[in-house]
């Protein structure tokens, strides 16, 4: 692949999703219920549209995130990260008197998840009206990008009044379904196999079920699918070319921020390339998916010439 295709170029991108800080604990030993644990506690700015957002940033896309946060603590410290990494909130909204968005989380000694509590209810004011008042200007963008944490009246409005090509990362299987009446609206989606299997009416289990979920979607009037397989790769498809794109050698060290930085390298790759074969998209996907996996950073510290040091080896697993 010529890196001369990584470059950066100009206009922007809109992304349209959460953003919140996440404040987690981690004990030291076996959790002790119903008694203070020691352990670490840590906090990180998160939400899928700002992660994504961010990782485009780091691509050196100019991008401008909509959304909204509160005026409290947790407020100034998501403005002065978006800040430091070069996202714009020109577009995005303070709303006075509101807790911003909040993700706590406690693990077990081991760090899987015992426990999660979401204060997310601020996002329900990224409504038709909101977004009513940023029409043209996310109209004026290269790309519009979604994600499925922000409601279904919402992405139906998006659906139905953004002309520029619409990208969709479907978040989970609980939000997955907020995209169902915009398939056809859709330029590109990004969901993982069960997000997929939902969306399609398919359950995935190999190969050839993962392509026909893929071809109901198509049929449904997504123009460009990426389905995750995780381990298995990313199954690429559209009407002119349907490939499997395997995963390149990593050495993992959080999986943890893969997704976001995969769904971020192919809105990156179709920015600069808005022709670009869906097999080069794969691969360019991929690369960023496994600097992400080999990073300890939920954002990984990306950059173009990273991924074109990543697809300069393409040292594959088959």
């Amino acid at each position: 692949m010529d890196s001369r295709n990584l470059r950066n170029t100009s206009g922007y991108v809109v992304v349209v999703g959460g953003m919140n800080m996440d404040i987690f604990g981690m004990p030291n030993q076996k959790v002790i219920e119903r008694d203070s644990n020691i352990g670490e506690i840590g906090m990180a700015v998160g939400g899928v549209g700002q992660n994504i957002a961010q990782n485009l940033a780091h691509l050196e896309v100019p991008t401008y995130l909509v959304t909204v946060y509160g005026d409290d603590y947790n407020g100034t410290l998501l403005q002065q990260s978006c800040e430091r990494n070069h996202i714009s909130l020109e577009q995005a909204e303070e709303v006075r008197g509101s807790r911003s968005s909040t993700y706590m989380y406690i693990t077990d000694e081991h760090g899987d998840m015992l426990l999660g509590v979401n204060d997310m209810a601020i996002c329900d004011q990224i409504t038709p009206e909101f977004l009513a008042k940023k029409l043209d200007f996310i109209n004026q963008a290269d790309i519009c990008l979604i994600d499925a944490n922000i409601s279904q009246e919402a992405i139906d409005w998006l659906g139905a009044n953004v002309t520029v090509p619409l990208f969709g990362d479907t978040v989970s299987v609980t939000k997955a379904h907020h995209f169902e009446r915009v398939l056809d609206k859709m330029d590109t989606l990004k969901p993982n196999a069960l997000e997929a299997s939902l969306l399609s009416g398919v359950e995935i289990k190999d190969a050839a079920t993962a392509e026909q979920a893929a071809g109901v979607l198509l049929d449904k009037g997504v123009r460009n699918v990426f389905i995750s397989l995780g381990a298995d790769g990313i199954l690429c498809a559209n009407r002119e070319e349907m490939v499997h794109v395997p995963v390149f050698k990593t050495d993992i060290v959080n999986a943890n921020g893969a997704g976001d930085c995969g769904m971020a390298a192919i809105t990156w790759s179709r920015f600069l390339v808005p022709n670009r074969p869906i097999r080069e998209t794969g691969q360019i996907a991929q690369a960023a998916s496994s600097i992400a996996l080999e990073s300890t950073k939920s954002v990984p510290d990306i950059t173009p010439e990273q991924v074109s040091r990543k697809l300069e080896t393409l040292t594959i697993l088959n």
